[in-house]
């Protein structure tokens, strides 16, 4: 989490020994609502500008020739960790935060993650809170629409 804030892009399941990559769940986006007052430097979202691009682009790549009912099995491994490397060498990190009565959208293939808490950090004694929403497509093809 220090160095990469725990990116990733959801509905990527890391699965078995050694852990391998499947696509289990087709999000059509990620909505953060901030449930009580905290500052960004209480654990906030970060995103990679334009990382999506580069996921949409690799994943179509690697399943453009699959057929969608293979998709929950088709090992995304190799495909994910070069597109990650590929974001990070080229995208710019983004923190996210927003007050308490907003709300943040965040593309399914948006490489995210949530920063570590830093010290000076204000929030309430509970830490900070938010809700997350992830609706799923239930034609799986859209996720790369």
């Amino acid at each position: 989490r220090r160095d990469r804030d725990a990116a990733h892009v959801d509905g990527l399941h890391a699965i078995g020994t050694p852990k391998r990559r499947f696509l289990k769940e087709a999000h059509a986006f990620v909505l953060g609502i901030p449930l009580n007052d905290a500052d960004a430097l209480a654990s906030p979202m970060v995103i990679w500008e334009g990382s999506h691009h580069i996921m949409r682009a690799a994943f179509h790549a690697r399943l453009s020739n699959i057929s969608i009912k293979d998709w929950s099995t088709t090992d995304l491994t190799e495909t994910y960790l070069a597109a990650r490397k590929t974001v990070f060498e080229t995208c710019e990190r983004k923190v996210v935060h927003v007050p308490v009565g907003a709300a943040y959208a965040i593309h399914a293939l948006m490489l995210h993650g949530v920063a570590a808490w830093q010290e000076g950090a204000q929030a309430p004694k509970a830490g900070r809170m938010i809700a997350y929403f992830r609706p799923e497509f239930e034609n799986w093809a859209q996720w790369l629409a």
